[in-house]
C-alpha cells in the first residue's frame, strides 16, 4: 500500500492552482504543458517527499497522513530533515535525481506549498456537498490516500473534462431551451406533451420509497444518497414514458422540446446507472448511524 500509494502521490498530489484551474479554464495550450514540465511535476515530487516524510516520523501509512502535514518539511520546523537518509527510490521512469531536486529546493518549496494549499481548498469545496446527513461525525480529515483517490476518480483526467460534463450540459441546455420556448409562448405543448408530463411529475418528485431508512433528525428532504439510488427508476421511468409519448405521436419530429430534452436528460443518467446500482448495494447493507455509512469504506461492512 506504501508503494502504491507513493507513486500515486507523484503522479496525481502535483496537480495545483497553476495547474487545474487551467485545465478547468481549457487552457490546454504549449505554454501551460512546459510549465507543467518546468514547475508543478518537480513541486510534485518535492512534496511527494515532505510526505513520505510525514509518514515515517509519525508511523502511519503514507495513506493516512494529514496532507497539511507536509507543511512541516517544506520551510516549517523539520526543513532541514527533508533531504536526510534514507530517502525512498527514484522512479527510474522520471527525469531526475533526488541531488537534483534539491539544487532547486528553493525554487520550488512555494509552489509545493501552492499545491498543499490548493487542494486543502478544493478539499473543502468537494466535501461540503457531501457532509454527513445526519450530522453524527466531525468533518472529513484531509488525508493524502482519499485527496489521491479523489484526483484520480474525479472530474481532470490529465486536463480532460469529466466523461459526463458533456452529456450533463448538453441535457441542460435541452431543458433551458425547453422552458425558454414554454415562458415565451414560442412553444404551445399539446395535450400528448401534457399528458406524458403527469405521468413523469410523480416519479421526479417522489421522495424516498419504504424500502430506504426515516430520514435522520434534523433532515428535512431526502439524502443525497436517496436520492442517487433512485437514479435507475428516474431513467427507466423516462424511457418508458418517451417510447409511449413516440407511439402515440409518431408523426412528431424528435427534435420538439419535450422529446428532445427528455432524451438528453435520459443519456446523461444512463452514464450513472452502474455507480447507483452499487450505491444502493451496500445502502441495502448498511449499519450504524447514516453519517457512519457515508464514510465508510467501500469495502467495509458498513
Amino acid at each position: 500500500m506504501q508503494r502504491l500509494t507513493w507513486q500515486l502521490t507523484q503522479r496525481r498530489i502535483g496537480y495545483s492552482a497553476g495547474d487545474l484551474d487551467a485545465y478547468e479554464a481549457g487552457e490546454h495550450t504549449r505554454e501551460a504543458a512546459a510549465e507543467r514540465m518546468r514547475t508543478w511535476l518537480p513541486a510534485s515530487r518535492l512534496l511527494a517527499l515532505a510526505l513520505w516524510r510525514a509518514s515515517r516520523d509519525a508511523g502511519l501509512l503514507i495513506d493516512d497522513v494529514p496532507v497539511t502535514r507536509a507543511l512541516w518539511w517544506l520551510g516549517g520546523a523539520r526543513a532541514n530533515d527533508l533531504f536526510a537518509e534514507p530517502l525512498p527510490s527514484w522512479d527510474p521512469g522520471v527525469v531526475g535525481t533526488w541531488p537534483r531536486l534539491q539544487q532547486r529546493y528553493e525554487a520550488l518549496e512555494e509552489p509545493a506549498r501552492d499545491i498543499v494549499a490548493w487542494h486543502t481548498i478544493a478539499h473543502v469545496a468537494e466535501s461540503r456537498p457531501y457532509e454527513d446527513s445526519d450530522r453524527s461525525l466531525p468533518p472529513h480529515p484531509l488525508l493524502l490516500g482519499a485527496r489521491c483517490r479523489s484526483i484520480a476518480a474525479g472530474p481532470y483526467r490529465d486536463g480532460q473534462p469529466p466523461r459526463w460534463k458533456p452529456q450533463v450540459a448538453f441535457a441542460a441546455e435541452r431543458l433551458e431551451e425547453a422552458l425558454v420556448g414554454l415562458r415565451s409562448g414560442l412553444w404551445h405543448p399539446e395535450d400528448d406533451v401534457r399528458s406524458a408530463a403527469a405521468a413523469l411529475h410523480p416519479t421526479l418528485a417522489a421522495g424516498p420509497g419504504p424500502q430506504t431508512s426515516p430520514l435522520p433528525d434534523g433532515c428535512d428532504r431526502p439524502t443525497w444518497s436517496q436520492r442517487l439510488c433512485r437514479i435507475e427508476h428516474i431513467h427507466a421511468t423516462i424511457l418508458s414514458v418517451l417510447d409511449r409519448h413516440d407511439d402515440t405521436t409518431p408523426k412528431r419530429s424528435p427534435q420538439a422540446p419535450f422529446g428532445y430534452a427528455l432524451r438528453a436528460l435520459s443519456v446523461a443518467l444512463a452514464g450513472l446507472l452502474s455507480t447507483a446500482r452499487e450505491l444502493e448495494q451496500l445502502w441495502a447493507r448498511r449499519s450504524g448511524t447514516i453519517g457512519q455509512w457515508e464514510r465508510a469504506p467501500a469495502t467495509g461492512t458498513a
